[in-house]
């Protein structure tokens, strides 16, 4: 059993290569298939153990980053910042035990090593597992295994399906692969393998007869002039009042640089570190400017808007708005976005009346924030539509399409990934970015603070980036999309009615 629980914390650590910067993308394939080829066959207190060992592997190498935050701007001891990450990797690490425990819970239903438990019953607990864990205090959807796919033929299923169709086609070949290698060993191969290698090789090798299809298509007789601001403020300092002037003038600078006729800037997120109503002349001055160069500015910024009694709290509102339109601004614009998925620790608390210890040791600025409308219009920004998502907020596909309307032109998303320094988090974050251009068929534009700044296309390759922790400007010229993929259409109706089929399957299949 020991070797067991150590051979499944090295089949899940080695999944962070999967991922980007390093994008190995079989090791998902060897990942996974190993966690179900050790649980096949085990009892139910065993495959907890060997789960649970798998996913501290898996988010101990994955999310480790997240200890720069907790250590160097929460300012806490070593020991202590080992202990706030160790929790929370056990704690993700209980979504792959749970799926462990109810894949073996099911054995009379699903046996050991055949089709129902590997290539129907897996996929189906997988996907329940992985819904929990982007549900629960909020969810943490971070390193699904569909996006290590994005290098592989399997991206082309992503604007059908989109990254839970992914995710579930990922896991079904890991299941296919499991049991015909399992039944290839036996001394009595059967002829039924044979059905379940022709079904892997088509779910890999179909991709490559529409991968090549445009779902949408470039709108060549328009074109928008981007400056994506990279003021590359310093974590440490970003928060710091003596230092707010020095960030409005980095800013402003590198704003005033790139003024010109039909210009469309985009600064990152929370570029003012300060609250909107605080810094009325400074916008009213970047408004007149910019409207005086025809230009138009989106300007990260946090919106505090006052109690309306002595009863209740102010609200506070992770904001992007619009400078520089036909109507001089005035607070509060209409034309502005407010981040509806908040982030547990880093924008709110959740059980504040049992967690709120923590949220006082992290001592996030920030972080008591109200979520904005689940539903909200795009942005319009020099006539073009922005379908936009803040920070965290574009790893969530199904919120993306909430927002996504048949006339969005762009995508949009602002993020300041400072908080993690020079770690692999950024790009594991700028990765799920461009499976957001893949699944809407959207050029997607993304201003960050310190980086990774970047123009990806509608087939989600990354045209143009700045490097990390420079001060710099990224300028394109870049046409729109029209049209619609399948995923922007029905969304995850497509992927419901593979998981329907699947579950069909398992229901009626003979047991083999």
């Amino acid at each position: 059993m020991f070797k067991n629980v150590i051979l499944s914390l090295i089949a899940g650590g080695i999944a962070v290569f999967c991922y980007a910067p390093f994008h190995i993308w079989p090791l998902s394939f060897i990942s996974f298939a190993a966690l179900q080829w050790l649980i096949a066959d085990k009892s139910k207190k065993q495959a907890l153990f060997i789960g649970l060992s798998w996913g501290i592997g898996y988010f101990a190498t994955g999310i480790h980053w997240v200890y720069i935050s907790i250590k160097q701007y929460g300012e806490l001891p070593t020991a202590v910042a080992i202990i706030i990450l160790g929790l929370l990797v056990v704690y993700m690490a209980l979504y792959p035990m749970l799926f462990s425990f109810l894949l073996r819970l099911i054995d009379r239903f699903a046996p050991k090593f055949s089709f129902k438990q590997l290539v129907l019953a897996a996929p189906i607990v997988w996907q329940l597992t992985e819904f929990l864990r982007g549900y629960i205090l909020t969810g943490f959807a971070w390193l699904q295994l569909g996006y290590s796919q994005l290098d592989s033929s399997l991206c082309a299923y992503f604007p059908i399906v989109g990254i839970d169709g992914v995710n579930l086609l990922t896991t079904i070949v890991c299941g296919l692969a499991v049991y015909s290698l399992y039944h290839l060993k036996q001394t009595t191969p059967r002829k039924h393998i044979f059905g379940a290698i022709i079904a892997l090789f088509l779910i890999v090798i179909a991709p490559f007869s529409f991968k090549n299809i445009n779902w949408t298509t470039v709108d060549t007789q328009r074109s928008a002039n981007f400056s994506l601001i990279q003021g590359n403020i310093s974590q440490s300092l970003r928060w710091n009042s003596e230092q707010l002037n020095n960030t409005l003038n980095t800013y402003a600078q590198l704003t005033e640089g790139n003024f010109s006729k039909d210009k469309i800037i985009i600064w990152s997120e929370a570029s003012i570190t300060d609250q909107e109503i605080n810094q009325q002349p400074f916008l009213q001055y970047l408004d007149n400017e910019a409207r005086a160069n025809d230009s138009q500015i989106a300007v990260g910024i946090i919106d505090y808007r006052p109690a309306e009694n002595f009863l209740t709290n102010g609200s506070v509102y992770n904001t992007l708005l619009v400078l520089g339109e036909e109507t001089p601004y005035q607070y509060p614009t209409k034309n502005r976005y407010q981040k509806h998925h908040l982030v547990p620790f880093g924008e709110f608390t959740p059980l504040e009346s049992v967690l709120e210890p923590i949220a006082a040791l992290l001592d996030i600025p920030m972080s008591s924030m109200k979520a904005g409308d689940e539903k909200q219009p795009p942005l319009t920004i020099k006539g073009f539509k922005f379908t936009t998502a803040i920070c965290y907020e574009v790893i969530l596909s199904n919120l993306v399409w909430n927002n996504f309307t048949p006339d969005t032109d762009f995508l949009l998303t602002v993020s300041n990934d400072a908080w993690f320094g020079d770690s692999i988090g950024p790009w594991q974050h700028l990765q799920m970015a461009q499976a957001r251009a893949i699944e809407f068929g959207r050029p997607l534009i993304r201003s960050t603070n310190n980086g990774i700044t970047a123009i990806i296309d509608h087939h989600g390759n990354i045209i143009q980036q700045l490097p990390q922790f420079q001060t710099a400007v990224l300028t394109k010229t870049l046409s729109p999309t029209t049209g619609l993929t399948p995923y922007a259409k029905w969304g995850n109706i497509p992927y419901f009615v593979l998981l329907l089929l699947l579950f069909v399957l398992l229901c009626f299949k003979k047991t083999k």
